[in-house]
């Protein structure tokens, strides 16, 4: 039996047990007695204030991608849920194991309409649709058992958001509720007959592509990815969330598929391609095809092409299986690389046609280290990241998957920074998404968080404008911008500011900037940009 403390305390100490090292929240009335709890702790879990709740929901789940585990967020009820609730739908989008912990109103007005202050009729509403758990707690002795039942959640298949509230009562009361042992990580069973289903597939093919997602990044499968398509001399096109799960400087790597039909051809010339954690939205497998469908969430597969061979598991699990059973069933195949690469400068010159934003994005890798760790906005500039900026590591690009969340970027990235302390982050940004959450630079400055963010600026919401421009006759409302200095606006936070008025420049820039140990704001002004589409 455990000694009785309060239900707060049995929380934190289960948080501890989980493995968790950091919470992202910010104070208020219903959630004192928890911050009082993490007092006692700070030698085990770091609390970091934000100044808005959208951006603990988006630190926690940068924290969460780059890092393999859980991120962990605390806000208030009401308000504080909704303020959260565009970072958590992000999260659900791209797959991220973000949990978040909510106050709630007093015990006794829970759902009775009393009007006290944060009152939502039935929160859980509000998370249910983004969240792949979600729970209300009242008592303090379901706290340690709810954490963990969360954490297993988040552990278990297909990783994305869980939520948990409790009333301010249920973190006071006193308890003797024994704490659990962590949430292991938990898996679907490989099916035998699926696994030798999809190796007769592949054993016979010819000209294999494989297109690889986010659970590629889920399952810490880049390793046996790139070993499989090494064996079969398979050409690698991965998702926006898929990047760096092959090193694109590899032979193999074809590039990124978004919206832009460049490697239609390649996919269109595979006899069998494989998908692997990715739901294969936009791939435009060719009918008669053969489609080796791998992911942990069975519901995925199959939802944008007929499947040959369906295999339900976890990426890596299922990717040494198949790379196993094919090595008992024939031989390497021959090499292929000349056939890609001459693939890949094919799909590069198109790039290189788009011209301006070619020559940022080049400029952005040219001044960017390789381990480097970039987050990628909504913005002209970020689509064209997603098509040509080379990627060498796994779990290095971040991006608000379906979402297309603006301004998720600068917070997405000090959320990183907190994972990965001594490997540069980078965010890249629109002037218009960047301040939305610019106000976070006081949070990176006050945690020496030293992030560089690239703030493309043509004092516009550019995208939307650029469509009134192209498609409504120019009728251009709502779209165009005043900003502030935003050199200035930085340096008034005590963060670093420069302006790059050229591509050489930007890479200049950047260079010195990652030799700082401060937050860096590099602000690029540019006229309008034309379509990277």
């Amino acid at each position: 039996m455990e000694q009785e403390r309060p239900g707060a305390v049995a929380l934190v100490q289960q948080l501890v047990r989980e493995g968790t090292e950091v919470v992202f929240g910010i104070p208020g009335i219903h959630l004192m007695t928890i911050l009082d709890s993490l007092h006692g702790y700070q030698d085990q879990i770091r609390y970091i204030t934000t100044r808005h709740e959208q951006a603990t929901a988006f630190m926690a789940d940068g924290y969460a991608r780059v890092s393999g585990r859980p991120g962990v967020s605390l806000v208030v009820p009401g308000p504080g849920v909704y303020n959260a609730g565009t970072g958590l739908a992000t999260a659900y989008a791209a797959s991220s194991p973000v949990l978040q912990i909510a106050g709630q109103v007093a015990r006794a007005a829970i759902g009775r309409g009393m009007s006290v202050p944060h009152e939502v009729h039935d929160q859980l509403d509000i998370v249910r649709p983004v969240t792949k758990s979600a729970e209300r707690v009242t008592s303090a002795g379901d706290l340690p058992r709810a954490i963990n039942e969360a954490f297993a959640a988040m552990r278990s298949g297909r990783p994305r958001p869980a939520h948990l509230e409790a009333p301010p009562e249920a973190f006071s009361d006193l308890t003797t509720a024994a704490l659990l042992e962590p949430a292991v990580r938990t898996e679907p069973e490989l099916d035998e007959a699926q696994l030798a289903a999809a190796v007769d597939v592949l054993a016979a093919a010819q000209r294999p592509i494989i297109i690889a997602g986010g659970g590629v990044h889920a399952a810490d499968a880049s390793a046996v990815l790139t070993e499989l398509a090494g064996f079969l001399q398979a050409g690698v096109i991965t998702t926006r969330e898929g990047k760096g799960a092959v090193d694109e400087r590899s032979g193999l790597s074809l590039g990124t598929l978004f919206v832009h039909q460049r490697l239609r051809p390649a996919i269109a010339d595979a006899d069998v391609v494989v998908a692997v954690g990715t739901r294969l939205q936009g791939a435009g497998v060719r009918p008669g095809c053969k489609l080796v469908h791998i992911d942990v969430d069975a519901s995925e597969i199959g939802r944008f092409g007929q499947v040959t061979a369906p295999v339900v598991a976890d990426a890596g699990t299922a990717l040494r299986a198949l790379l196993g059973g094919l090595r008992a069933r024939r031989d390497p195949a021959a090499d292929r690389t000349g056939e890609l690469r001459a693939v890949r400068v094919s799909v590069d010159q198109q790039h290189a046609a788009v011209g301006e934003q070619a020559d940022l994005v080049r400029a952005l890798r040219r001044g960017v280290p390789e381990d480097a760790i970039v987050a990628v906005d909504a913005t002209q500039v970020g689509y064209m990241c997603h098509m040509a900026f080379p990627v060498y590591q796994p779990r290095s690009y971040l991006t608000s998957s379906y979402m297309g969340t603006l301004g998720f970027a600068f917070t997405m990235a000090l959320g990183a920074k907190v994972a990965a302390p001594h490997r540069p982050v980078l965010s890249v940004s629109g002037d218009g998404g960047f301040l939305f959450n610019s106000n976070e630079l006081a949070t990176a400055v006050q945690y020496g968080l030293s992030t560089v963010s690239v703030v493309f600026n043509d004092s516009a919401y550019g995208n939307t404008r650029l469509d009134q421009v192209t498609g409504y006759g120019g009728r251009v409302i709502g779209t165009e911008l005043r900003n502030p200095d935003l050199v200035a606006y930085a340096e008034s936070f005590g963060a670093v500011g420069v302006r790059a008025k050229s591509t050489d420049a930007l890479t200049g820039a950047l260079r010195e900037a990652f030799t700082d140990d401060r937050p860096v704001v590099i602000e690029m002004p540019l006229s309008q940009l034309a379509s990277p589409f």
